[in-house]
C-alpha cells in the first residue's frame, strides 16, 4: 500500500473510534439517569432502552474497527490481501499482533447477532414489551425468542449469549487506539510543512541577492 491508502484506512478506522466513544458516552448518560430516575418506572425503562443501544453499538462499531486491523478470514487471494493491509496498519499504528482488546474472538462470533437485535424493528418492539429492568445493580433483557442479555452498569460487564464483553476495558482501549491514529495523522502532516520551509527560505534568499 502507498501513502495514501494507507492514511484513508487509518482514517476509517479514526472514525470508528469515533463512534464507538459516542457510544460510550451515551452509555454512560444512561446510566446516570437510571440512578437519578430509579423510582420511576417510565424513566427506568427509557434509561434501560438506551443502555441497551448503545452496548450494541459500541460491539458492533468495535468488531468494525477490529476488522481493520485484525481480519477475522486470511484465507484465499482476497484474504491475504486483508492481512497484509492489517499487517501494514498495525505497523504504522505501533498495535500488537495478537494480544488486544479488540482482536477478540467473541465479538467476531457475535457480531452478526448483535447487528440484527439493534436494526430489526420487528425485534425491538418484543425486546419492549418484555423488557425486565433493573435488579441488584444489574440491567436485564429478554425477547420473545428467550435471547437474554445482561449489564452490570458498575463494571460496565455486558453478557450476551452466556458469554461476557468488559466494556470498560474496551472502550479505554479504543480511546488509546484513537489517540495514537491521531497522532499518526498529525505527524504525517508535519513533513510536507518541515520541506516546505527551507524550499521557501531559499526562494526568498534567492530573489534578495
Amino acid at each position: 500500500m502507498d501513502a495514501k491508502e494507507i492514511l484513508l484506512h487509518v482514517k476509517q478506522a479514526e472514525l470508528q473510534c469515533e463512534l464507538i466513544v459516542e457510544a460510550g458516552q451515551e452509555l454512560d448518560r444512561a446510566i446516570r439517569q437510571l440512578q437519578d430516575w430509579s423510582e420511576d418506572w417510565d424513566c427506568q425503562r427509557r434509561a434501560c432502552e438506551d443502555m441497551y443501544d448503545a452496548v450494541h453499538l459500541v460491539l458492533i462499531h468495535s468488531y468494525q474497527l477490529s476488522r481493520i486491523f485484525w481480519p477475522a478470514k486470511c484465507c484465499g487471494e482476497l484474504g491475504l490481501d486483508l492481512c497484509h493491509r492489517a499487517m501494514t496498519l498495525r505497523s504504522e499504528i505501533n498495535l500488537p499482533d495478537l494480544r488486544h482488546p479488540l482482536r477478540n474472538e467473541t465479538l467476531w462470533r457475535h457480531a452478526d447477532e448483535l447487528d440484527h437485535s439493534v436494526r430489526d424493528k420487528g425485534s425491538m418492539r418484543r425486546y419492549n414489551a418484555h423488557h425486565l429492568a433493573s435488579f441488584n445493580q444489574v440491567i436485564t433483557w429478554m425477547d420473545n425468542e428467550a435471547m437474554f442479555c445482561w449489564l452490570e452498569p458498575g463494571s460496565k460487564t455486558f453478557v450476551f449469549h452466556t458469554e461476557e464483553f468488559a466494556l470498560a476495558e474496551l472502550l479505554d482501549s479504543v480511546l488509546q487506539l484513537q489517540q495514537d491514529i491521531q497522532h499518526y495523522i498529525k505527524k504525517q502532516h508535519q513533513p510536507n510543512l518541515s520541506l516546505a520551509k527551507p524550499a521557501f527560505y531559499q526562494y526568498e534568499k534567492q530573489w534578495a541577492n
